[in-house]
């Protein structure tokens, strides 16, 4: 099955997300004994850091572009 360029980012910003925040989840419970409800909020809370990062950079590379195509236009 073919996945857009869009969606095969969504998933794997999504998966990223939820590995670093099992990760981080696992060792809030495990280590600081703390609840489980811990583990579900720092997985949310890492898969939207994972997005707001991705997004951040894809408008980086759009405004470079932008740059580019201005200073080539001045010369």
């Amino acid at each position: 099955m073919f996945y857009s360029v869009t969606l095969q980012k969504i998933i794997l910003f999504t998966g990223i997300g939820i590995v670093v925040g099992a990760i981080v989840g696992f060792t809030a419970v495990l280590g600081f004994d703390l609840s489980g409800s811990v583990f579900v909020l720092s997985m949310f809370l890492s898969i939207l850091c994972v997005y707001a990062t991705a997004m951040y950079a894809e408008l980086y590379h759009i405004r470079e572009a932008i740059n580019r195509e201005r200073r080539e236009r001045m010369k």
